[in-house]
């Protein structure tokens, strides 16, 4: 579990869209503590990610993007 791992996950969502495959990482392949620390080097949050997941609007490309892991996360929950 690395914070590499996921970026590479946000790399490949941004690339192919979420996907069941995609979303077994989730939990596996990194933690949360990984995820927050790699949103914050793209410049967003998981707080922005759910608000877009929630309707608001996006700011950068990929976030609109990211709404899918955020989505599917809360679904999960």
């Amino acid at each position: 579990m690395t914070v590499e791992n996921a970026h590479a996950f946000l790399d490949e969502l941004k690339k192919d869209g979420h996907s069941p495959e995609l979303m077994k990482k989730l939990g596996t392949e990194f933690d949360s503590s990984h995820m927050s620390e790699a949103l914050k080097a793209r410049g967003t949050s998981k707080d922005d990610l759910l608000k877009v997941a929630a309707g608001g609007s996006a700011t950068t490309d990929w976030i609109s993007a990211g709404a899918a892991v955020a989505g599917a996360a809360a679904a999960g929950a």
